[in-house]
C-alpha cells in the first residue's frame, strides 16, 4: 500500500512554486535585505498566500478522492454517517428552511426528488458520483478547527484524537502554526501590509505545514480504509 494518498503527492507537487518564491526571497534578502524589503516583503506575502491556498485545497482533495471511492468502489450506503447524505443536499434544505409557502416549498421538495433523491437511500452503493461541489460547499478555511469539522461531514469524529496520538506533543506547535498561517492570510487578504514574515519564517512554516498534511493524510486515510474503503 503506498504511503500517502494521491491527493497529498499533488499537494506536495503544487508547493513547488512556493520554494521558487522562496528562493527569489532569500537572494535578495542575501543581497541586501534593506534595499530589497519591500520585494522580499511581497514574495513572502505571496508565498503565505499560495500556501494557505494549496492546503484548503488539499484538504478539499482529500475529500474529494474518499468521496469519489465510496461511488467507484461500490460501497454499501448501510453503514455510511446520515451527514454524508445531509452535505449533498444542504443546499436545498437551506432554502426550505426558508420557505413558509406551501407550493413554494412542494416545488422544491420535488425538485429535490430529482435531483437528490437518487442519493438518498441506505440500500445499495451510490448509483452516481457525489457532486463534491455541493458536498465541500462552505469549507474555505484551513484553520485546524475548520478542517476537524469538514472531516466529520465524513462522519469522521476523531481527527484531533488521532492526530494527537500521532503527532503527541507536536500537536500543539502544528495546529498553531496552521491557525497562525490562515489568521496571516486573512490579514494580507483585508489589506494589512504589516501582515508578513521574513524568508526564513516562510521556510519553516512551510516545513511545518508539510507535517500537518502528511499526519493529516495519514490519520484520515487509516481511519477512511477501516471504515469504507483504500484510498492509498
Amino acid at each position: 500500500m503506498p504511503r500517502y494518498t494521491q491527493a497529498y503527492l499533488d499537494f506536495v507537487s503544487r508547493i513547488d512554486e512556493i520554494k521558487i518564491l522562496l528562493r527569489s526571497a532569500k537572494r535578495k534578502e542575501r543581497s541586501d535585505a534593506i534595499r530589497h524589503r519591500g520585494e522580499i516583503n511581497v514574495l513572502c506575502r505571496s508565498a503565505i498566500v499560495l500556501l494557505s491556498s494549496h492546503l484548503e485545497g488539499y484538504v478539499k482533495d482529500l475529500g474529494e478522492l474518499a468521496l469519489d471511492s465510496l461511488h467507484v468502489q461500490g460501497i454499501s450506503r448501510a453503514n455510511m454517517s446520515s451527514k454524508i447524505f445531509f452535505h449533498i443536499s444542504k443546499d436545498f434544505f437551506a432554502d426550505m428552511r426558508e420557505m413558509t409557502d406551501p407550493e413554494k416549498l412542494a416545488d422544491r421538495v420535488f425538485t429535490f426528488l430529482n435531483e437528490d433523491g437518487g442519493f438518498w437511500s441506505k440500500l445499495g452503493p451510490f448509483t452516481n458520483p457525489i457532486p463534491v461541489d455541493k458536498f465541500n460547499k462552505g469549507f474555505s478555511n484551513p484553520a485546524f478547527d475548520k478542517v476537524n469539522s469538514y472531516f466529520k461531514r465524513f462522519g469522521y469524529a476523531f481527527y484531533e484524537r488521532d492526530m494527537a496520538k500521532r503527532l503527541k506533543a507536536q500537536l500543539q506547535l502544528l495546529r498553531n502554526t496552521v491557525n497562525h498561517l490562515v489568521d496571516t492570510r486573512n490579514d494580507i487578504a483585508h489589506g494589512n501590509l504589516s501582515a508578513t514574515k521574513t524568508p526564513g519564517d516562510v521556510e519553516n512554516m512551510l516545513k511545518q505545514i508539510r507535517v500537518y498534511a502528511a499526519a493529516t493524510d495519514a490519520v484520515f486515510a487509516n481511519w477512511w480504509r477501516d471504515t469504507f474503503c483504500v484510498i492509498r
